[in-house]
């Protein structure tokens, strides 16, 4: 069995309004017609039903897709330290009773991987390793009927956590059989909490220190990259980046096709991504040495300073911002930021980013003021060696940055940051008319989406 190399997914990217009805076929086409040999049904802050995978199963077995063979239905399931215990035992349920009926119906295993977001240490993946044994042990005792075993993929996606990834897929793995493992690295959700380049230079890191792994174990590690379209989060899904993104993390396996790929892009510029990612798969990996580490520190710190500063009217665009799958809103299950004691809660990865664009100020901008202290420390070009997409990923963002827009709703100091950024990096900061006649409109969701619609992304 090939492992997947296109995982599709149900990220609300996209400008397109997708219900949780639609999301069946949608699982379909994405096999039939993007090509991708993996599909993730999402339970994490959302309400998909909980038959879901059933009946995509159901439908897979009726079009005759090789399900269980070059298409197989991957859950990714709420954690339980951070949402409801329910949930999260639910979203198991519905794996097993999608391998059930495919067992019975096809004689095939559709799901083999649940995905464990936010994974910091090895207590919850445990937990959840025993409860999919036990669940597998009762299904095959009293239906007689063998589902297979399902396994955990580790998601992590916090900056710090990443700089930490080699001795957590030790101990995730310690023991195991098993020669070949997935794990799955986010960019977005670190993206928020530390920074454009904090969150890319945690990913190499955590990629060159899992290569090590792999060495010293014999385990081989198949990595999953879990990127959108914008820069800030990760940006391998955007055609006019992609050629640069696939060198730049070079190492991965199996990269997300997310939503606004497929919904906001022509089909040919779908393509060009697609072949970019599977021709660019199982690249050599950089290695990355310690000496990073602080950089990822202070880029972090830096950010952080600057957003706590910007805060409340983050969130308050941020509400105009429309939801296009059925989500838990992002007020109930979002993420955060600490400002001292303080918890300052914060929109989830796309609605934020959506949110920077919205007032005129891409969010990997937000790191100009830390940038400008590399440049006039002579440090900066070790990050562009270090990072070789991201002078053209600053270049792309400063074609949606209006410093007259920007200026109303952050004030001077960091938007000058980022003009006199553009002038060091040689680059033109002005959008296109277009572009900024909309930005200059009232914001309201029919705007925000119009300008999506122009980036060819929601967030």
């Amino acid at each position: 069995m090939q492992l997947p190399r296109l995982m599709c997914t149900q990220h609300p990217d996209t400008t397109v309004k997708i219900t949780a009805s639609e999301e069946v076929d949608e699982a379909i086409v994405a096999y039939t017609a993007y090509g991708c040999d993996e599909v993730m049904v999402d339970y994490e802050g959302k309400m998909t039903p909980y038959g879901q995978p059933k009946e995509i199963v159901m439908k897979a077995i009726r079009g005759g897709i090789p399900l269980g063979d070059r298409f197989f239905i991957t859950v990714r399931m709420p954690n339980p330290k951070l949402e409801e215990f329910d949930r999260a035992m639910l979203s198991l349920e519905a794996a097993f009773l999608a391998n059930y009926f495919s067992r019975k119906y096809a004689d095939v295993q559709a799901v083999r991987w649940v995905i464990l977001p936010m994974v910091e240490d090895l207590d919850t993946v445990m937990l959840v390793r025993k409860m999919l044994k036990r669940k597998a042990e009762v299904y095959k005792s009293e239906t007689g009927i063998d589902v297979g075993d399902i396994e955990v993929v580790p998601l992590i996606e916090d900056a710090f956590v990443q700089t930490k990834a080699k001795a957590i897929v030790g101990e995730v793995f310690k023991g195991e059989e098993a020669r070949e493992v997935r794990v799955f690295l986010g960019k977005s959700d670190s993206a928020v909490k530390h920074g454009h380049l904090a969150s890319a230079l945690a990913i190499l890191y955590a990629m060159s220190k899992l290569k090590e792994f792999e060495v010293e174990s014999g385990i081989r590690v198949r990595l999953i990259l879990g990127m959108g379209s914008p820069p800030f989060r990760g940006a391998i899904n955007n055609p006019r980046l992609v050629h640069l993104e696939v060198v730049q993390y070079a190492g991965y396996y199996t990269a997300t096709i997310q939503s606004a790929v497929r919904y906001d892009t022509s089909l040919d510029e779908y393509i060009k991504v697609r072949e970019s990612i599977i021709n660019a798969c199982c690249g050599v990996r950089s290695s990355v040495s310690d000496e990073v580490l602080p950089l990822i520190q202070e880029a972090s710190s830096k950010y952080r300073s600057q957003v706590l500063k910007h805060v409340d009217k983050v969130v308050e665009v941020a509400r105009l911002v429309p939801s296009t799958r059925d989500r838990v809103s992002w007020k109930e299950y979002g993420r955060s930021l600490l400002d001292g004691e303080r918890v300052v809660h914060m929109p989830r990865a796309i609605v934020y980013t959506s949110t920077w664009y919205a007032v005129g100020f891409p969010p990997t901008l937000i790191d100009a003021p830390f940038l400008l202290e590399l440049a006039k420390s002579g440090r900066l070009d070790a990050v562009f060696n270090l990072l070789p997409a991201y002078r053209r990923e600053l270049e792309y963002d400063y074609e949606f940055f209006d410093p007259q827009t920007a200026r109303r709703y952050l004030g001077e100091e960091l938007v000058n940051a980022a003009v006199e950024l553009a002038d060091y990096l040689g680059v033109e900061a002005r959008p296109s008319p277009t572009y900024a006649a909309l930005l200059r409109m009232p914001r309201s969701e029919p705007n925000i989406i119009a300008l999506s619609k122009y980036r060819k992304f929601l967030g």
